[in-house]
């Protein structure tokens, strides 16, 4: 399978930004396997503490798609516990909430785009986070 791969991607990123629709007010079903598939990346030691394998360097955003009654808030606290989990700090989530089935209904609202690029500006130009505490090995 292709984790090695995945795991390899988000240790060297910059930056992480998790999409997803909401689907029964959580994450889809893939993104959710991924999460589950990178336990292994902050381990849980006999004491109780944790230890996290990649200093929390990374900046993360999310964005959800999903119907304008859907609830993304209940998808975004996943999320960004997955986030902390593989050394990323949240900084935003970006909603398209809507009633259209429509492919590409999004492009109807600049107020969103430009959401987005200014995120993905902002996450490109920032250097990388300074971890605060990260245990020696």
């Amino acid at each position: 399978d292709d984790m090695d791969r995945v795991y390899e991607a988000m240790r060297d990123a910059h930056a992480i930004v998790v999409g997803t629709p909401v689907y029964f007010d959580t994450v889809s079903a893939p993104l959710k396997l991924v999460m589950d598939r990178c336990n292994c990346i902050t381990m849980l030691m006999r004491d109780g503490s944790m230890r996290p394998q990649w200093a929390r360097t990374r900046r993360a955003a999310l964005v959800v798609t999903c119907g304008e009654r859907q609830r993304w808030e209940y998808a975004e606290r996943p999320v960004r516990g997955f986030l902390k989990w593989v050394g990323a700090k949240w900084e935003e989530t970006l909603v398209w909430g809507h009633s259209d089935n429509e492919r590409g209904s999004v492009a109807t609202r600049a107020d969103l785009l430009a959401r987005a690029e200014a995120l993905g500006t902002r996450l490109i130009e920032s250097p990388p986070l300074v971890p605060e505490h990260f245990p020696q090995p």
